[in-house]
């Protein structure tokens, strides 16, 4: 993603423009019901399953972002500050545009710089040379998650994310040709399972984003191709799994928790570019500013590894 910003101040004039990010609107369900006090609850968590009177309302929200920036200081010495809501690193690229009459820290420009999870960085600091002559800026950035100087481990093994007892069949293996085209997904598997299958973390992580709240599905990409629901786990080697087309609102885990191999992250569903109900499970690397997939292996139930194909079962016999 990138952003604009630009900042101009002629003789202690200041003009600030800025230029956000609209993010996708998504749904929440509120439940409304009646305790045996005859108090009325509104909320969004879903009453226990035994909750008599509970009605349930779908109503839209808005994605929050992952990351955000403010300025901070007087005009001529500025310092653009980003958050980061992820629970595992991002990097930016940042530089200055159309600079005149400023130096920045950092000096070299454009910096690559890694914002820790959950964090604030100072990346950015302008100031001006000559405050009586007048000064403009501009700034722009771009910033994807994962750190882009993680090496994946390559003796990474990833447990079956679904329940032992159960067998799905691969319906599109690595270079699918119906959605598995893209460096970013090059290497993903889909694996067709009913809605409702709990799915479980392949492999130890931190949980990086959660987006819970999509609903709907279809084959019109500009419409439904970033609506899935999704978990993204970032690994000890910096590698992200992402766990895609989940269950509106079945997410059992949340941002910053620490899962192991074999818990339950979700349930699998059909929400975003799909053709039915399936599991999209996916492992990417930030490689210099670019998301690529990566080739992984599961372990078989016999405790060896195998790479995942195309019509390939998998699961209990």
């Amino acid at each position: 993603m990138s952003t604009n910003f630009s900042h101009n101040v002629m003789r202690m004039l200041a003009i600030v423009a800025f230029a956000g990010i609209t993010p996708f609107a998504q749904a929440k369900h509120l439940y409304r019901y009646t305790d045996a006090q005859g108090v009325v609850h509104f909320t969004d968590v879903k009453p226990p399953d035994n909750t008599p009177g509970v009605q349930s309302t779908l109503v839209r929200t808005d994605a929050q972002p992952l990351l955000r920036t403010r300025e901070e200081g007087p005009d001529e010495e500025r310092t653009v500050v980003f958050v980061n809501n992820a629970g595992g690193p991002l990097t930016i690229e940042i530089d200055v545009t159309d600079p005149r009459n400023v130096r920045t820290e950092p000096e070299v420009l454009p910096a690559r710089i890694v914002l820790p999870a959950r964090s604030e960085t100072r990346a950015l600091r302008i100031v001006a040379t000559d405050i009586a002559a007048g000064f403009r800026y501009g700034y722009k950035y771009t910033y994807l998650p994962g750190d882009y100087r993680a090496t994946p481990d390559a003796d990474a093994r990833y447990a079956l994310p679904f329940p032992a007892d159960r067998r799905f069949r691969i319906s599109q293996g690595f270079d699918g040709a119906f959605s598995h085209n893209e460096a970013q997904n090059r290497h993903a598997v889909d694996i067709g399972m009913p809605e409702g299958t709990p799915v479980l973390a392949a492999r130890d992580g931190i949980v990086m984003t959660v987006d819970n709240d999509y609903y709907g599905n279809g084959l019109d990409l500009d419409k439904y191709g970033d609506r899935a629901n999704n978990v993204r786990i970032v690994h000890a080697d910096g590698t992200m799994a992402v766990y895609a087309h989940l269950q509106l609102e079945s997410a059992r885990v949340q941002v910053g928790d620490r899962v192991h191999a074999g818990q339950v992250l979700a349930l699998s569903g059909e929400t975003g570019y799909t053709n039915g109900p399936h599991l999209h499970f996916v492992v990417q690397r930030n490689a210099n500013m670019t998301m690529l997939s990566v080739p992984f292996q599961f372990i078989g139930a016999d405790g060896k590894p195998f790479v995942p194909k195309e019509g390939m079962p998998l699961g209990a016999p």
